[in-house]
């Protein structure tokens, strides 16, 4: 694992903080970004935003900017906790590999976000370590024997050839991690509560839609028993209305039966008594 001295650490806190920022607002879509090392170009491709317990995968493309021969490269992802760089994962994308301008390296890994991470980004260290070769050249005189008496000579190249392991690192921003903050966690219980009077008074209201149906149903057989009784006592009226008439037509067929009876009664009285006699004279 490497060392880091104290301007890194610096930097990736900075770094980290700095994108914090930047990336609050941002969606659930991947973005990328690229570090630019001595001999390679590498692209990190990640979900802009982790939740915790979380796992991502990182999608790396390293481009050759030289020919070199790559001895290793290493990604690592950390967060910060409070002042201290907590490291989450240690990936070798290659290793041991002769690379010429343009070749690329592709490979993806993957990470875990901690359960109690806070809310800020994860940071990634990228390191090339590449092998260069130093070439050297000796030379000495060399006189043949036959050459002595004009004193003649040519000399003779000896290459000779060294090798150093170089390494470069670069850090990049990665995803957001959406944690719960205490403001979160207040709001998240104030909507809880509020849930669950809503649901009790969805379920209230809910009783009491049944209680007013109920009600509603007793008072539609009311109004239906209301219009077969008026229904009926309309019908009676008529009835009582048509008795009525026809008794009053009785009544007078009656009276006028009686006046007749009583007329006819009076004229054969009248035609039954003998006539007077006249007076003396």
């Amino acid at each position: 694992m490497m060392k880091f001295s104290s301007l890194v650490i610096f930097t990736l806190v900075v770094v980290l903080l700095g994108s914090a920022g930047q990336l609050v607002l941002a969606d659930s879509t991947q973005v990328s970004n690229t570090v630019s090392l001595s001999h390679l170009s590498v692209k990190l491709a990640y979900p802009s935003e982790v939740l915790p317990s979380q796992s991502i995968t990182i999608d790396i493309q390293a481009t050759a900017r030289d020919s070199f021969r790559l001895k290793s490269l290493e990604v690592q992802v950390y967060f910060a906790d409070g002042n201290s760089l907590r490291q989450l994962t240690t990936a070798t994308v290659s290793k041991d590999l002769y690379m010429s301008k343009g070749d690329q390296i592709n490979k993806d890994i993957q990470t875990t976000v901690p359960a109690d991470a806070p809310r800020t980004s994860l940071i990634a260290l990228v390191s090339e370590t590449a092998t260069m070769t130093y070439y050297d050249y000796s030379y000495y005189y060399y006189y043949p024997p036959y050459y002595y008496r004009n004193y003649s000579y040519y000399y003779v190249y000896y290459p000779s050839y060294s090798y150093s392991s170089v390494t470069d690192d670069g850090i990049a921003p990665l995803s957001y991690i959406k944690a719960t903050t205490p403001e979160y966690v207040s709001l998240q219980t104030a909507y809880q509560m509020l849930q669950q009077k809503l649901d009790q008074t969805q379920a209230e209201n809910q009783q009491l839609k049944q209680t007013l149906d109920a009600r509603q149903a007793t008072i539609n057989q009311l109004n239906s028993d209301i219009a077969a009784l008026n229904q009926k006592f309309t019908s009676a009226q008529g009835t009582i209305t048509l008795l009525e008439v026809t008794s009053i037509i009785l009544v007078g067929i009656l009276v006028a039966l009686a006046v007749y009876t009583f007329r006819e009664r009076n004229r054969r009285a009248a035609g039954a008594a003998p006539e007077p006699s006249p007076p003396a004279a």
